[in-house]
């Protein structure tokens, strides 16, 4: 499996996987895609301050139907506790979903430099 964040998340949406490397494309050809309950809960955000037009719930749905992507089952113990080692970011989302991927220990695709630059298993979607 291979969690994404919540650009990658949006790129998918949309189908323009023309921002996403080839690297990120072939994990994201040969892996199940788990979106982090904190990206789901980004999108809300995002969408709320008018930076997306659909809904978190009009996302998932589609990229279930599209790409067959699920929802992180993540306990909230468990990214808690793995949130608390995180002393690189102060920003919640980043360290929440970095959390996951660690949690679970799985790669995480993001576009996120900074979660690049500490997350070990992080793979870059930049192009």
């Amino acid at each position: 499996m291979v969690l994404i964040d919540t650009h990658v998340a949006v790129f998918l949406h949309s189908g323009d996987l023309s921002k996403v490397s080839p690297l990120a494309q072939e994990q994201l050809e040969y892996h199940d895609i788990v979106l982090p309950e904190l990206a789901r809960l980004e999108l809300q955000y995002l969408h709320e301050i008018g930076r997306i037009a659909y809904t978190p719930a009009e996302i998932v749905a589609d990229l279930y139907g599209d790409v067959g992507m699920v929802c992180s089952k993540t306990p909230t113990a468990g990214l808690v506790q793995s949130a608390m080692g995180i002393h690189w970011t102060r920003d919640v989302f980043d360290r929440l979903i970095a959390a996951d991927a660690i949690f679970c220990d799985c790669p995480l695709i993001t576009r996120d430099q900074r979660i690049i630059e500490h997350l070990p298993q992080a793979f870059s979607a930049r192009c």
